[in-house]
């Protein structure tokens, strides 16, 4: 026997699914408001009221024509800086970041120590893989910056 279907089923019925939807989109809100506040850098807005010198800094570093390069050797991050002529600049106080595109909990501080022939390496803490961002730069003048992908295995 087939029963009838009234108002108050069709009420059920809609309210059923929206209360589901609804239901659902405020756990994935909570959710991703817990594992992402939306923001990569702290105090971004003021990074962008402050935008201009870094361009300034940028160009300055630009007119040195110095280069900079990173690899990871023998578990340590080694950042090579050589002049517009090709030669090695040794004497840089170089601090640093290793930054993890997705996870910034995992950002780590880096420490770099000064060797021979335009050498900076500092030591890559234990078990890091994958995909990190390095950031190097130079407190004074003249401005340095190096920014690099790393791959580590």
């Amino acid at each position: 026997m087939i029963k009838r279907v009234t108002g108050w089923h069709v009420l059920a019925v809609i309210l059923v699914f929206f209360g589901v939807i609804i239901t659902v989109n405020v756990i994935f809100i909570i959710q991703a408001t817990r594992t992402f506040r939306g923001e990569d850098q702290p105090r971004s807005y003021v990074q962008g009221l402050d935008y201009n010198s870094t361009l300034a800094a940028r160009a300055e570093q630009a007119a040195l024509g110095w280069t900079a390069t990173a690899a990871v050797e023998d578990g340590s991050i080694v950042v090579h800086v050589l002049d517009a002529d090709g030669h090695p600049i040794d004497g840089l106080d170089l601090n640093g970041t290793l930054r993890h595109p997705a996870d910034t909990s995992r950002d780590e501080i880096l420490t770099f120590q000064a060797r021979a022939e335009g050498r900076y390496v500092a030591a890559l803490p234990e078990g890091m893989r994958g995909r990190w961002q390095l950031r190097a730069w130079r407190e004074g003048e003249p401005p340095f910056t190096l920014q690099s992908e790393l791959w580590l295995q």
